[in-house]
């Protein structure tokens, strides 16, 4: 039996049919969804770890950086460690320094466009990487803040490794077709580092690891 609507019958089959795609691209949507933010927020946090990373070795190249400038480790006459001490100024100013390099480049790359293809949003491992790219744009908010400081680890038998890492950190905008996210990205980047040879006084770490 077909029901009229001023003298005209509805015509139910494509109605029914619009119905049945709203609801399998909203039932996508809400499927894809957190896969999609995680994309996202890998492809952001890829994007900020290059152009810091980028920012702090450019800026590494015009200076003639050495460990010793910053550290000093004192042995007795028997070569054995004794201590190390940092020199809290010199690593101030290169922090300082790094910092600003960090903002300048922040400054000139406020706003990019990363793309990301089709094949990885959709969460196929076999499309992964394919089609077209659907851009994701990025805009680096706020201040950038930046810390140097000291990690020690093991480097073989006797032997410590220590690290000078300058911790940036970052705060981003993304937004890709209507979904937009605020998120803090963290970089840590390598200075300079050293291994001390022979056996590391826990005092003397844990001294150096404040002084930094």
């Amino acid at each position: 039996m077909r029901r009229y609507s001023y003298g005209k019958p509805i015509a139910w089959g494509p109605l029914v049919l619009i119905a049945a795609l709203i609801t399998a691209v909203v039932g996508i949507d809400c499927a894809m969804k957190p896969y999609v933010s995680s994309i996202v927020s890998y492809e952001a946090k890829n994007f900020a770890v290059a152009t810091v990373d980028t920012a702090v070795q450019d800026e590494l190249k015009t200076k003639n950086i050495d460990y010793n400038d910053f550290v000093t480790v004192s042995r007795d006459a028997d070569g054995k460690v004794q201590s190390i001490s940092s020199n809290v100024e010199k690593q101030n100013t290169l922090q300082v320094e790094l910092t600003q390099a960090v903002q300048n480049v922040v400054q000139k790359k406020m706003c990019a466009s990363v793309g990301i293809p089709m094949g990885t949003l959709s969460g196929s491992p076999i499309l992964h990487g394919r089609g077209p790219c659907v851009p994701l744009k990025v805009t680096f908010s706020g201040s950038v803040q930046a810390k140097l400081q000291s990690f020690f680890d093991s480097a073989g038998i006797n032997q410590t490794r220590h690290r000078l890492i300058l911790h940036v950190t970052v705060g981003l905008y993304t937004y890709l077709i209507g979904k937009d996210a605020n998120q803090q990205i963290t970089v840590d980047v390598p200075v300079a580092e050293t291994v001390i040879v022979g056996p590391v006084p826990s005092v003397a770490l844990q001294q150096a690891v404040k002084a930094g």
